[in-house]
């Protein structure tokens, strides 16, 4: 019961368990089925299906609850012996003790157990990513496969690198360096690189599209829709995630807008979301953050860098592989737009310019809120947020390092009151 329940556990919440087994053993069930059964009601009981929150009024409990929620956030599992003891003894509401744990358990393997979700639910990285050659018949099946998982796992080893090495939260927009394995180094033009073990490499000088997460590749796939880019997912992508300002959900009554139809086969991007606009439902939301996809308009449909679109795309699809390839003239890309600030950029570079100089605090808020969602397992109140306020105000003038904001927030009353 102690395990299960992760805290010291009273004779007088023992005795109805207890009962439970004798009373099975007095029908004549067996010593290992009754013991099962006792077992199973252990593990149907609330505290072992809920946490105890820090706040309870039973001391011992509330030390207990720290442990456990401290725990299930940084490696996903129940509290070990050292964070027990500390239990054990209160120790666990003394900063120095907690901030000491979580760098504990921040450096341990297992904390991977964290970053691979939360990232995943953070940046919503669990859609589809597409893999397309220019042929069906050339494509190894399990290239893709090995690809696509790499992809994903580059942006969740990114953010646990910014963390570990407690990076700036500006790294988050712009680096000189990436993590990559074999596969990845191939997909992006880099030699050299053997073995798929992620490791930390520097970003080449002619890579256009430096380091950071808005350059990934998985991401730039999974923001794309009908078979080529999409500027109105990207767009909407990046306030939701990036600038912390979530577009609201689109009215049912509006329709598609199809790229493919056609009557819109082989118009620009532009000239397709000028004509959504038109409508008065839609014109609100996307004069916000359309101006704002067409910043990633130089990557394609799996992800890679390019310098220019063609008029048409054919895709073809067998067995989960993706035939996509242009068709007609070639036109230059389009990559000029605006910030809901005003701040107009040119080019994706300029685009992270200007994110990196006046976006990073909406970036940081953001975080903090999933954070707080994550490691509690409710939304940010209004106190939680003054009190994230308060943090990224003492944090400021750190450029907002990865693992001390993560750190401060564990030992405020938002993690343990």
């Amino acid at each position: 019961m102690e395990r299960a329940w992760r805290r010291p556990v009273k004779p007088a919440e023992q005795v109805r368990f207890i009962a439970l087994y004798q009373k099975l053993r007095g029908q004549d069930m067996s010593f290992d089925n009754a013991l099962r059964a006792a077992f199973q009601s252990v593990l149907m009981s609330g505290p072992f299906r809920y946490h105890a929150l820090p706040s309870d009024a039973d001391p011992v409990v509330a030390q207990h609850a720290i442990a456990s929620r401290l725990s299930f956030m940084l490696i996903g599992m129940p509290p070990d012996k050292n964070l027990r003891d500390l239990a054990k003894a209160g120790k666990l509401r003394d900063p120095k003790i907690i901030d000491a744990q979580a760098d504990r358990l921040i450096n341990d393997p297992r904390s991977m157990a964290f970053f691979k979700p939360f990232v995943t639910q953070w940046l919503e990285i669990g859609q589809p990513i597409t893999i397309a050659m220019r042929s069906i018949k050339n494509q190894d099946f399990r290239f893709g496969r090995h690809l696509r998982e790499s992809m994903r796992d580059e942006t969740v080893i990114y953010v646990r690198q910014l963390v570990i090495e407690n990076r700036p939260a500006k790294e988050m927009i712009q680096s000189d360096w990436a993590m990559m394995n074999d596969i990845l180094a191939h997909f992006y033009g880099y030699k050299g690189i053997e073995g798929g073990e992620f490791r930390k490499v520097n970003m080449r000088k002619d890579d256009p599209r430096g380091g950071g997460i808005l350059g990934h590749g998985g991401i730039q796939s999974m923001l794309c829709w009908m078979g080529d880019n999409w500027v109105i997912y990207r767009g909407a992508w990046t306030m939701r995630h990036i600038l912390d300002d979530p577009p609201p959900t689109p009215p049912l009554e509006v329709p598609e807008l199809v790229p493919s139809d056609g009557k819109n086969r082989g118009k620009t991007a532009r000239q397709l979301l000028k004509q959504h606009q038109e409508d008065a439902n839609c014109t609100v939301c996307h004069k916000k953050m359309d101006p704002i996809g067409f910043a990633f308009q130089n990557f394609d449909l799996s992800g890679r860098w390019r310098d220019v679109e063609y008029e048409q795309y054919v895709r073809n699809e067998l067995d989960g592989k993706v035939e996509w390839y242009g068709k007609g003239k070639t036109r230059p890309l389009d990559t000029t737009g605006q910030l809901p600030g005003g701040q107009k950029f040119k080019s994706f570079a300029e685009f992270k310019d200007v994110v990196a100089k006046h976006y990073v605090g909406d970036l940081m808020r953001g975080l903090m809120k999933n954070f707080v969602l994550f490691g509690t397992g409710r939304k940010p109140t209004v106190d939680d947020l003054n009190t994230i306020r308060t943090i990224m105000d003492q944090q400021a003038k750190s450029h907002y390092r990865m693992r001390d904001m993560l750190k401060a927030l564990i030992r405020s009353k938002v993690f343990i009151e």
